[in-house]
């Protein structure tokens, strides 16, 4: 009894802190440890306010990012809406482009690259990240993300990368992530590597630093889903143009932008296409390249059905081209040559660089296989 008085006694000695509430609202009754603790003190430059998500800065998409070893400092779009993007791709072209040859890199030496380019990235004022797919038939589909420090590239891949409804998503896994760092001034590299993760997960990494041109970055692209699909895989992965004309379906190997702009009423796919016997042909891309002046720039009543040409190079744009998911298979396949003559589904392929899987589908569709001087 006589420590309780005691404790009474103390408690009422305790300088009770004033506190501003609503009329309407009671006020709270304070604990007697909660009178005894003292007033906190904190420095001024310790109290912070936590940041608003905006178009440049969203949580889900920064967390997606630390699992690709980057952390953002500063602004990340995420695909960027192009009626935003354009404008800022064209005051910021690429720089110059080299042409090169995406090569292999052990695991060492690549990891010890990759941790250079997340770091540069991940200081980057303005950082695009690109999500998408190769291959616009789920069947053969493979996503794919682009984190680059670049708005010209990101205007690019808008037009040519594949739009599926898992791009809602931002933790989707992606078997192809690349790195574009074209700012820096660290010696060029254009290299890959795939691992399969403790969880059992194989990706494709390409890093590439210092621009290249776009068809070597497509190549890449495509060879690492190829890659990825195995030796086993029932579709084939080609460098080809889709032509649909009268219901016939013609695989079109070593086209120009100028063919292309020549068959633009009747191109299915540009640039590449994935044949899945048991399915058809699905366009790896939705997107093409045409010289500037075949490109037909229509306005529209919303930006959000008007078409924005993305800016390659002095000669060459990028246009997003529309297009079925799947075609029939092809009744003929042709490849630029010096003469004109007819060969094997083998000998065909060996001229385009052709998978098994490309050669088993010619057979079975009985494909005739042409070379033309185009």
């Amino acid at each position: 009894m006589l420590a309780a008085g005691v404790l009474r006694r103390a408690i009422a000695r305790v300088p009770v802190r004033s506190m501003s509430t609503a009329a309407s609202v009671a006020a709270p009754t304070p604990s007697w440890t909660t009178l005894l603790e003292p007033t906190p003190k904190v420095p001024r430059e310790f109290i912070i306010e936590f940041p608003e998500e905006t178009e440049a800065n969203t949580f889900e998409v920064n967390w997606s990012l630390a699992d690709d070893d980057i952390t953002p400092r500063h602004n990340a779009y995420r695909n960027r809406a192009l009626h935003r993007l354009a404008p800022v791709s064209a005051a910021a072209p690429l720089a110059t482009l080299r042409a090169a040859t995406a090569e292999p890199l052990h695991v060492a030496p690549f990891l010890d690259l990759w941790n250079e380019v997340t770091d540069v990235l991940g200081n980057t004022k303005d950082l695009y990240i690109s999500d998408g797919a190769i291959g616009a038939h789920a069947a053969v589909r493979t996503s794919i993300r682009v984190v680059s420090d670049s708005p010209a590239l990101a205007h690019v891949l808008s037009n040519l990368l594949v739009k599926v409804p898992s791009l809602k998503d931002v933790h989707t896994p992606r078997p192809i992530l690349v790195l574009w760092e074209s700012a820096g001034t660290a010696s060029p590299a254009f290299v890959y590597n795939i691992d399969t993760n403790e969880d059992g997960f194989t990706q494709a990494k390409l890093v590439v630093r210092g621009a290249v041109h776009l068809d070597n970055l497509v190549h890449a692209i495509l060879s690492l889903k190829t890659q990825l699909d195995g030796d086993d895989a029932a579709a084939a992965v080609v460098a080809a143009d889709v032509v649909v004309d009268n219901g016939a379906t013609t695989l079109v190997f070593h086209a120009t932008a100028a063919a292309r702009a020549a068959t633009q009423a009747t191109l299915a796919a540009a640039h590449g296409a994935i044949w899945h016997p048991a399915v058809g042909v699905s366009p790896a891309f939705q997107g093409v390249v045409l010289p500037h002046a075949a490109v037909q720039n229509k306005k529209a009543k919303t930006p959000r059905h008007q078409t924005f040409p993305a800016p390659w190079s002095t000669e060459h744009a990028v246009v997003a081209l529309p297009s079925p998911n799947v075609v029939g298979h092809p009744t003929t396949a042709v490849v630029a040559g010096a003469a004109n003559k007819d060969v094997s589904a083998a000998e065909f392929a060996a001229l385009v660089g052709g998978s098994p899987a490309l050669v088993a589908a010619l057979e079975q569709h009985k494909t005739k296989c042409v070379v033309k001087k185009l």
